[in-house]
């Protein structure tokens, strides 16, 4: 692709920079030092939909969503290159922020070759692919001594041009709409119908789900199987603990500041962003999604305006659920818009 004159001009001061950066699989404390610097000091994030919302909006930046999963996207590919090289061409700091790895499944080539072929500086900052982070947070190691000595990664689409390597481990990506397809070129290049099998949606995220059987079991009981998710087959699987340590610690909802909240070695923190934070045509909690109340065990709401923010994706809260607020204030707005109990 190349730009018109105003990007190719020969001003090279003005010239832009373009960071190509990993976000992680999905726990925002998963972003690397390197990241977290680069997107304190860029001027433009365009972040892609699998960076979570809450790791966005630690930073000050022009936020931009490029939101592009399978069949439904925000951006094409071909806008997005565009719009990187439009702000850098106007001499900006421009973090790439993609989910999971740039080089592993996320099109970074792709987005470096335009780059290079309009003069335009880069770095690539890796981040942890979700094949890793998936293998840590369920405690299904993706090799093994005398179980898997070789693991590969896949990819689940497109049906017609679906690997099968000869591999003791294999994960495969976005497998949500094809998991059955992948199952069954598995099946027919060979592999026993008893080899362990996981699917693992939303690796290292607060609503986790793990759905562990055998080729031939995944292949009749059919499970409902939502993006993002991977799919790993191997027999290092059989060492899945169920009750890993993930799994154990409680999911603690945090909207807005926690300085008050220090103990992580027994919750995971989830973040929810009150401050309405503004890009160049929406604001950041346009593209914010409903959460997973199922997977939350308690809630912590520091001011009334939090309260106000949370009550316009959630109109009631599970009852098991247990609340706490930060002062009266706060309190006094929760039982007003949920009409509930406060366990402070």
């Amino acid at each position: 692709m190349k730009v018109d004159n105003n990007i190719q001009g020969s001003d090279q001061q003005k010239r832009g920079y373009v960071y190509i950066v990993g976000a992680g699989p999905g726990d925002p404390e998963l972003l690397t030092i390197k990241a977290a610097r680069v997107l304190r000091e860029a001027d433009v994030i365009l972040y892609d939909d699998l960076v979570s919302s809450d790791l966005v909006a630690q930073f000050s930046a022009l936020k931009i969503y490029t939101g592009k999963r399978k069949d439904s996207h925000h951006f094409e590919q071909d806008a997005i290159n565009e719009e990187i090289l439009r702000h850098a061409g106007e001499g900006k700091i421009v973090a790439r922020l993609k989910g999971g790895d740039p080089f592993i499944f996320g099109r970074g080539g792709e987005e470096i070759e335009v780059l290079r072929q309009n003069g335009i500086g880069y770095e690539i900052i890796p981040g942890i692919t979700a094949a890793h982070g998936a293998s840590a947070y369920t405690e299904i190691p993706l090799t093994m001594r005398k179980i898997s000595s070789s693991v590969a990664f896949c990819t689940g689409h497109p049906v017609s041009k679906i690997q099968v390597p000869d591999t003791d481990t294999i994960v495969y990506y976005m497998v949500a709409s094809t998991v059955y397809e992948v199952l069954d070129a598995v099946v027919q290049k060979g592999r026993d119908e008893n080899t362990a099998v996981a699917i693992v949606q939303n690796a290292t995220r607060y609503n986790q789900k793990i759905i562990t059987g055998t080729l031939g079991e995944m292949r009749k009981r059919a499970p409902s199987v939502s993006s993002p998710a991977l799919l790993l087959i191997g027999d290092s699987i059989r060492q899945v603990i169920e009750d890993n340590w993930y799994s154990k610690k409680k999911k603690l909802l945090i909207a807005g500041e926690d300085s008050m909240i220090s103990n992580t070695r027994d919750f995971i923190k989830v973040h929810f962003p009150c401050k309405q934070v503004e890009d160049d045509d929406h604001d950041l909690t346009e593209n914010m999604e409903a959460l997973d109340l199922d997977f939350i065990d308690e809630i912590y709401f520091s001011s009334p305006s939090c309260v106000r923010d949370f009550r316009q994706l959630h109109k009631t809260l599970p009852n098991r659920i247990v609340v706490k607020t930060a002062d009266h204030d706060t309190q006094a707005e929760y039982i007003k818009l949920f009409s509930g109990n406060v366990d402070h």
